[in-house]
């Protein structure tokens, strides 16, 4: 009669947990689950269960995605505003040098320019910015693309409480 192990390692434990810092890794360049997965070699689905079940991973996915998405709100937030850059050109030139017996010897000037440039405010990105992560208190948004809209919302809300207090008669 055959026995079998106790506490033996799980699909989990085997493959998954000791490929944390792969993972990790992955994360940082964008890497979606799915992606994650097939490097892994388990199903999306599979994957999905494990992040559910073991805490470890759906924490180590939650760290991975902060930094890309820091990294993405500080580039819209520099787009919003605007910003300097410089910008380098090479120049490479020929020229014909004097020789040391007269002669005419073949050669190459090598400059580099450096200008500084201005990027001028994007609106769309200041937009974007305002609408995902200006809330009010209670989590909705402060800005709307058509403020119009935003005042017929409100005067719809308005209405809607007054009905409610109308029918509480």
């Amino acid at each position: 009669m055959k026995q079998h192990k106790r506490g033996a390692p799980n699909k989990y434990e085997q493959i998954v947990k000791p490929r944390f810092n792969e993972i990790l890794e992955w994360l940082k360049l964008g890497a979606t689950e799915k992606e994650i997965a097939k490097n892994l070699g388990v199903h999306k689905s599979t994957f999905i269960e494990y992040k559910k079940k073991y805490i470890d991973l759906a924490n180590l996915i939650k760290k991975g995605r902060e930094n890309p998405v820091v990294q993405i709100k500080a580039a819209m937030l520099k787009r919003a505003l605007g910003f300097e850059y410089e910008e380098k050109k090479v120049i490479t030139q020929k020229i014909v040098i004097d020789g040391v017996n007269g002669d005419k010897v073949p050669g190459k000037l090598i400059r580099t320019e450096i200008t500084t440039k201005f990027a001028l405010p994007d609106t769309a990105a200041g937009l974007i910015l305002l609408q995902h992560w200006d809330k009010n208190e209670d989590g909705s948004n402060k800005w709307s693309r058509d403020p119009s809209s935003k005042e017929i919302k409100e005067k719809e809300l308005e209405l809607k409480k007054q009905a409610l207090e109308n029918e509480s008669w």
